[in-house]
């Protein structure tokens, strides 16, 4: 029996075994209940899933196998998982007590010292186990809300529904760790999508103490990047400032702890429990340390450069300059130092604005090993088992997708109000613009016509415009005079992340998971595609021939699929074959072999032969790491930057100057007869004839 809402009544019995005693959690996800096994006679947790799918079914299932495989005293016991009807179960030790976000809702004060130290050992000694692992387990959603108090004192750490990592048995589903977070607990890698690893769990740790020994949660890691790349103090306040019973050696490791920077983190669990221990024996506070296991000290991780564009706090909490921020980006050298510093700091805030504008996955898969091509690309081999699968909208109630075109305003209202009087941004220089609007069309809103965040413009063989939404299912068809046709949803409410048509007037929308095949003249679908690894794509385009070229969600490889949706041809990781270690965001080719590639940043265009051979590389000097790139019948190449228009390259990478818009440029194409067309964060659709 359910109630209306889907929650199970009590005295209901489930799998002819488990009788259901009341409800004691429920979230975006699942509900878990308390249960008594009528077979054995003992009280068990129900974690009940709410959301279904194939993908999110394999992920429930995963993170049975993954549970049952642990045995650690602040770990739970998994004993069963099992399909009943339409729900799906886990079978759990039943944990007795209170969650300390609980705890912490029932206080006007922090925890005492004294009583977090003893958890902290523990959950120290069980992230060391789960380090330890092969592959190392990562749990991911570290938060006081998934540590539950015993009434013996002892901390269990739940919920491993976002954890990735573990061995699995040859016959567990090839599922998907799912991608979210929690804001203040999450480290900026993870809201990024960038790459988590166990220092991620060293940073929701430290976020977690201090929030337990502030009486608050920290501010987010995008907050405080923001705030250090405009040259404003760290809004992470010291913890001995907030609480003076806490000793400063372990205020200062605790900052180390939610160091924006994964390198700057203690390099370990086992590391960071030693650390504790001692900064607890020199504190000033004399703190006891009851419960706090000492262990022999590490030797610290080396301190790495940042990579360009990454977010690094100071070494000790405090305002950094202005000078210290500009040395974490690439600087643009456009004249005078004053200028340089601008533009380095916005650069950084570009890189920022990158996290809203990509769900991304959190870890590149396994490439496929090469063979033979069409053209020249390697066929796939096996498939891979994919790490991060996100998941609908709203699914994780923890997740959250921020406003890009807000974001991308605000922080070019900030660059430009900060300007001496006469200097000039990149994307804004004088001079002729390189194409003329003939056309523009879009205002804000949700109805049919109207424009909610733009993210793909694509053009049908008869000249109809197709714009597609980033995330509200919507692409719409206007004429091409820019009046509104008709519009037609894709089923799943997952980001739109590339748009592209072709000269049989089909239209592709591709999602992480899926590419949805429209009829562009009736809205109807015809087709969905995936690459052969059972994945959708972030960048998609059409070539001559109708096959379709594009980089799969999660991936650093360049697949072909033929019309049919067939993958004919892979190359694995493609940006190795130039020696760096980045990710393609976007593709373009020039319809006589050669590719182009845009890094992850947008600071570098790549470019190959259709065979996989690199070539050479050029840099943007405006770059956006939500962009794209596109290719003229003139072979010149096309590339958005932040602070507006869109520069204008030659084949051999020369600066040919800008297409001068307002706005900045999110997608971008062209039609047969070499029109250039924008969607742009105004919200508007442009279209341009450009110069010879």
């Amino acid at each position: 029996m359910t109630t209306p809402t889907g929650s199970l009544l009590p005295d209901t019995i489930i799998h002819s075994r488990y009788r259901v005693v009341r409800q004691i959690g429920r979230g975006g996800m699942g509900a878990v209940y308390e249960a008594v096994d009528t077979r054995l006679g003992n009280t068990v947790a129900l974690k009940q899933t709410l959301v279904r799918g194939v993908q999110l079914d394999d992920a429930f299932a995963r993170e049975a196998r993954l549970l049952s495989s642990l045995r650690h005293a602040a770990l739970p016991v998994v004993s069963d998982y099992f399909a009943d009807g339409e729900g799906h179960f886990l079978v759990m030790q039943f944990i007795p007590g209170t969650d300390l976000a609980t705890l912490m809702s029932q206080r006007s004060a922090p925890f005492s010292l004294g009583e977090v130290l003893p958890w902290a050992d523990q959950l120290l000694d069980a992230l060391d186990y789960l380090h330890a692992q092969l592959p190392p387990i990562v749990h991911r959603d570290i938060k006081p809300q998934n540590l539950k108090l015993t009434p013996r004192g002892e901390l269990i750490l739940l919920d491993f529904g976002l954890a990735k990592g573990g061995a699995t048995s040859p016959d567990a589903p090839q599922g998907a760790s799912l991608y979210g977070y929690t804001p203040q607990f999450a480290p900026l890698e993870q809201i990024q999508g960038s790459g988590t690893s166990p220092a991620s769990d060293i940073y929701s740790l430290g976020a977690t103490l201090y929030a337990l020994l502030s009486n608050g949660p920290p501010p987010n890691a995008l907050e405080r990047a923001s705030a250090i790349f405009q040259g404003e103090p760290d809004p992470l306040r010291p913890l001995v400032e907030l609480n003076p019973q806490v000793p400063r050696a372990v205020s200062d490791l605790l900052a180390r702890t939610v160091a924006l920077r994964a390198a700057d983190r203690p390099a370990s669990a086992h590391a960071l429990r030693a650390e504790l221990a001692a900064a607890v024996r020199t504190g000033s506070a004399g703190a006891s340390t009851a419960g706090m296991t000492t262990i022999a000290q590490p030797q610290a991780a080396p301190t790495l450069q940042p990579r360009i564009g990454s977010a690094q706090p100071p070494a000790t909490p405090g305002a950094p300059t202005v000078a210290t921020a500009a040395r974490w980006v690439l600087p643009v050298i456009i004249g005078g130092l004053g200028l340089l510093l601008i533009a380095s700091l916005g650069a950084g805030l570009v890189f920022l604005a990158s996290s809203f504008a990509r769900l991304s996955p959190d870890d590149p898969p396994i490439a496929s090993l090469p063979t033979a091509a069409v053209p020249p690309l390697v066929p796939s081999a096996d498939p891979r088992e994919q790490d991060a699968t996100p998941v609908p909208g709203g699914v994780i109630p923890t997740f959250e997708l921020p406003d890009v075109e807000a974001t991308v305003a605000a922080v070019q209202a900030t660059i430009q109000a900060s300007l001496p009087s006469g200097v000039v941004l990149p994307g804004q220089q004088s001079g002729p613009s390189l194409g003329t609007v003939t056309l523009e069309f879009g205002e804000e809103g949700t109805g049919d016509g109207f424009l909610s965040d733009p993210r793909g413009v694509a053009v049908g063989p008869d000249g109809a415009i197709y714009v597609a939404d980033y995330s509200t299912r919507r692409v719409q068809r206007f004429s091409a005079e820019g009046r509104f046709e008709r519009s037609f949803l894709v089923e799943d409410d997952r980001p739109i992340l590339s748009l592209a048509a072709d000269r049989q007037g089909r239209v592709y929308v591709a999602q992480n998971f899926a590419v949805s095949v429209f009829d562009g003249a009736t809205g109807q679908l015809v087709d969905t595609l995936k690459d052969g690894n059972g994945d959708g794509f972030e960048s998609l385009i059409v070539l001559g021939d109708g096959d379709l070229l594009g980089i799969p969600w999660a991936s650093g490889d360049l697949v072909r699929l033929s019309a049919e949706g067939e993958e004919i041809g892979r190359i694995p990781d493609i940006l190795a074959a130039a020696d760096v270690d980045d990710q393609p965001l976007a593709i373009a080719s020039d319809g006589l072999g050669t590719l182009y590639l845009l890094g992850s940043q947008g600071a570098e265009v790549f470019v190959f032969s259709a065979e996989g051979d690199f070539r050479d590389k050029f840099s943007v000097s405006d770059p956006t790491p939500f962009g794209d790139l596109a290719v003229d019948g003139q072979g010149k190449i096309y590339v958005p930057g932040f602070f507006g228009g869109v520069q204008v390259f030659a084949p051999d990478g020369r600066a040919l100057g800008n297409v001068v818009t307002s706005g900045s440029t999110f997608d971008l194409t062209f039609d047969d007869q070499n029109n250039l067309y924008l969607a742009t964060n105004t919200p508007r659709i442009v279209k341009l004839r450009l110069s010879q």
